[in-house]
C-alpha cells in the first residue's frame, strides 16, 4: 500500500491523531517521519534513517515549521484584518501545509525498499525519533505505537 494511502487511513483514528498531535505538540516530532517508520516497518520495507532523517530535519526548519507557524498564527482575529479573509487565507496556507507533507511523505516513500518482512513498529519509531534529535517520553511513542497496531 502506498504510505500517503495507509498514512490517512490511519490518521482517520482519533487515536492515532490525538498520539501524533501530542508528539509534534509536546516533543517536537515530525509527523509524517513517525508514520513513515511505521508504514515502513508494518510493510517489512528497509529504510536508510539517517538520509530520511537529514531529509525531515531540513524540511522541517525550512518548509514545514513555517508554513504551520503561519497557520496558527491566523487562527485569532488579526486587527484591522477582517474575520472572513483571514479564515480563508489561513484555509490556503491549510492546503499548503498539506500539500506540503504530501511531497514530504512521497519523498520519504521513496527512500524506503521493497516489501520485505514485518518489523517491529514501536523499534521503528524510537529509531526515528532518536534520529532526528531529541527522542519523546518512550511512552509517548507506545501510545502511538499501540494507536497503530
Amino acid at each position: 500500500m502506498r504510505f500517503w494511502d495507509w498514512a490517512l487511513g490511519v490518521y482517520a483514528r482519533q487515536p492515532v491523531a490525538v498520539a501524533c498531535l501530542h508528539l509534534q505538540d509536546a516533543h517536537g516530532q515530525n509527523v509524517p517521519f513517525l508514520l513513515w517508520a511505521a508504514w515502513a516497518a508494518l510493510e517489512g520495507r528497509p529504510v536508510n534513517l539517517p538520509r530520511a532523517a537529514g531529509l525531515v530535519r531540513a524540511w522541517d526548519a525550512e518548509v514545514g515549521a513555517p508554513l504551520r507557524g503561519v497557520r496558527r498564527a491566523l487562527k485569532p482575529s488579526r486587527p484591522d484584518v477582517g474575520d472572513a479573509a483571514r479564515e480563508t487565507f489561513r484555509e490556503q496556507v491549510k492546503a499548503a501545509e498539506l500539500a506540503g507533507e504530501k511531497l514530504l511523505m512521497a519523498s520519504l516513500e521513496a527512500t524506503s525498499g521493497p516489501v520485505d518482512a514485518t518489523r517491529d513498529v514501536y523499534g521503528a519509531l524510537l529509531a526515528a525519533a532518536r534520529a532526528t534529535g531529541d527522542p519523546p517520553p518512550e511512552a509517548a511513542l507506545a501510545r502511538l505505537a499501540d494507536a497503530l497496531a
